[in-house]
């Protein structure tokens, strides 16, 4: 497997995945600042020009959340995620497409209010106003964690989604209220940080402990 993708992005949680599973794979470290993702090479394997892009023999796949499920799925002896047809599995699907589809488009518009509008002014706006979204969205999944009295998303094990809450949570460092001053969230991200998969994930990117707060 090849998995291609700049340091912090949103390569994090698939990465740290591939590490959990101990399948072997290739990093290709892409430097997003200077327009990698954008090289004609690059975009041939994602006209999205957007990271990650997981290779799987022939197999080309894109967005970090199905990359995720992906992995799960094709090496069940992980236990990443629960059996299939059952509630559990179920709500391991509602995690991931929450955390997805709402939250990391939230950071995103935090990060890249230029994406949404080029008048500059206008920007600081947005940003307040993403970070306020940011931060409703941090609290329901910090009372979700806490309601439910265990330290991972599904209960006692690991799942991708605590694999995607310890990447979304390092992208809030810079908020005034970032994830680790959540409880909950911070006794999720605390425990993944000790796991060796996502240690190595994290120095096979570059990413120093001092800068996952």
């Amino acid at each position: 497997m090849k998995i291609y993708g700049g340091p912090g992005t949103a390569v994090m949680a698939p990465a740290a995945i591939l590490e959990e599973i101990g399948v072997a794979y290739d990093w290709v470290d892409m430097d997003m600042d200077a327009g990698a993702a954008r090289d004609p090479q690059f975009l041939k394997l994602n006209p999205k020009g957007r990271v990650p892009v997981l290779i799987d023999g022939d197999f080309v796949l894109t967005e970090s959340a199905a990359i995720c499920l992906h992995l799960a799925e094709r090496f069940p002896q992980a236990a990443l995620l629960p059996a299939p047809g059952t509630h559990e599995r179920a709500r391991a699907y509602e995690w991931m497409l929450f955390l997805s589809n709402t939250l990391q488009p939230a950071l995103m518009d935090w990060f890249h209010p230029d994406w949404l509008i080029a008048d500059e002014a206008r920007h600081g706006a947005i940003k307040e106003n993403a970070a306020a979204r940011i931060g409703r969205h941090l609290a329901h999944v910090d009372a979700t964690l806490a309601a439910r009295g265990k330290p991972y998303c599904l209960g006692a094990g690991v799942s991708t989604a605590d694999f995607f809450v310890h990447m979304l949570a390092r992208w809030t460092r810079h908020l005034a209220a970032p994830a680790y001053a959540y409880p909950a969230i911070k006794r999720l991200t605390d425990a993944m940080k000790t796991r060796p998969s996502v240690i190595r994930m994290m120095a096979r990117q570059g990413i120093a402990e001092a800068a996952m707060a």
